[in-house]
């Protein structure tokens, strides 16, 4: 299998978990989670903790780098007030790593999708493209391919951490701060990672659709 069909079929895997896991709802989610991806089990507030600090380091990471590679697409169509606009929102999610706020997740979320449309009806217009511009739109998609894959990922395991939590009660104490901060912080950035996942990876199908109609070689 080429790596080309490989990513494919990651995103696949990716969209079709991130579809079946957020139509449950808040309150199902977490338990069809444990049911497709492992998750419960009755984990300590240790291993929660640590699959919860990992998840964040990889959200994070996507995140940044979907919209730095959302940029370059914006930046070879002449979009340069969005690519500045998407750059500046990646740099404030890396500036503040993990202790970024839902907030944050979604002023990111609305810039993308602003962005996402600018590119997309720009796009689907160009019917002239040259060669130059139609290799800088290939290689923004290469970017954001593996960009896009990695924060979709992240929010399956948003998913799973929101079961985990679940069946590890309220945290103590005993348990550690980190353990009582993750408890806090998990019903809201959960649920954004998730959807700032689904708008990239959607994002990126549309995209990639269109690019093949104006014979752009995509990943």
């Amino acid at each position: 299998m080429t790596l080309a069909r490989r990513r494919v079929l990651k995103f696949a895997m990716a969209s079709t978990a991130l579809a079946t896991l957020s139509a449950c709802g808040a309150g199902g989610m977490g338990g069809m989670a444990t049911g497709m991806m492992g998750g419960g089990g009755g984990k300590s507030w240790s291993e929660i903790v640590s699959s919860f600090e990992n998840l964040m380091n990889q959200a994070v990471a996507g995140v940044a780098e979907t919209q730095e590679s959302i940029a370059m697409l914006a930046e070879a169509l002449g979009l340069k007030q969005e690519a500045a606009v998407l750059r500046g929102e990646a740099k404030n999610i890396r500036d503040k790593g993990t202790a970024f706020a839902a907030s944050d997740l979604d002023e990111s979320i609305n810039a993308t999708n602003d962005g996402l449309g600018r590119i997309n009806d720009k796009l689907s217009q160009a019917k002239s493209l040259n060669a130059g511009e139609k290799k800088k739109i290939g290689e923004a998609m290469a970017n954001y391919a593996p960009a896009a894959l990695k924060v979709g990922l992240s929010a399956v395991d948003a998913l799973v951490a929101v079961s985990d939590i679940s069946s590890a009660g309220t945290p103590t104490p005993a348990d550690g701060m980190k353990a009582i901060s993750v408890a806090k912080d998990a019903p809201s950035k959960g649920p954004a990672i998730v959807k700032f996942a689904k708008l990239s990876i959607q994002g990126f199908k549309d995209l990639r659709a269109i690019a093949k109609e104006n014979d752009i070689a995509v990943p």
